[in-house]
């Protein structure tokens, strides 16, 4: 292979060497080294040379390694803990998370489901009690506790057309995961209704059930709306 020579003036006085010695007389109708023919020139010098010694093989060494397949098949859900259950629904139904506020009464409105309107962002939303729903009686929220460090929040969903805020014990975040991680929904392990569960994860030591929120939401609405 024959060696190829370029003149890398631009690196010595042009646009890229000091400025003390930016000298090219060039500079001053083509502004930029870019601009010249010059260094157009030797660009497509470099292009059409030879490789140099050892540059196909390499490449074809780094082509020829076996591609490590990876799972993109991958869902997500929002992490939150109820009493003493952790639960986990959609991320995309997921408005926003904020932190607990006053809940008002409606008046004539008698449900244990339904908690009252709450404020978000200026906007009366339903504030509704998934633990009734879902019959989880232990560890009840009082709304005001705060333990170890750990804040009551109030979670914001939607689900076509539908909006419901409700108190949760504790907010993990967010939580990956591919559909063989996803475990068949107990029966009698969980201190809630299973009803509304579609699938259970191991996640760092914690059984979380997986909401079904194509239950979920409907039967929010039959009830509170």
């Amino acid at each position: 292979m024959s060696d190829i020579k370029i003149n890398d003036c631009w690196n010595k006085i042009g646009v890229w060497a000091s400025s003390q010695q930016r000298t090219c007389p060039k500079l001053e109708d083509v502004v930029h080294c870019a601009n010249c023919e010059i260094f157009s020139n030797a660009g497509k010098t470099l292009l059409e040379g030879e490789a140099p010694d050892g540059y196909l093989e390499e490449w074809s060494m780094l082509l020829s390694v076996k591609k490590v397949s990876k799972n993109y098949n991958t869902r997500s859900i929002i992490l939150f803990r109820l009493g003493d259950e952790w639960l986990g629904i959609k991320t995309g139904l997921l408005d926003e998370v904020v932190s607990m506020r006053a809940v008002h009464s409606i008046p004539h409105r008698k449900s244990s489901i339904l908690n009252g309107l709450t404020n978000i962002r200026g906007e009366l939303q339903l504030c509704i009690s998934l633990g009734k729903l879902m019959s989880i009686t232990r560890g009840e929220i009082s709304g005001t506790n705060v333990v170890k460090g750990i804040y009551e929040r109030m979670v914001v969903m939607s689900f076509n057309g539908m909006k419901f805020v409700f108190p949760v014990s504790e907010v993990r975040g967010v939580y990956r995961f591919s559909d063989n991680e996803v475990q068949d929904s107990p029966s009698t392990s969980m201190n809630c209704s299973v009803h509304y569960i579609k699938g259970m994860l191991n996640v760092e030591g914690k059984h979380v059930g997986i909401i079904d929120h194509e239950l979920l939401f409907p039967a929010l609405g039959r009830v509170v709306l």
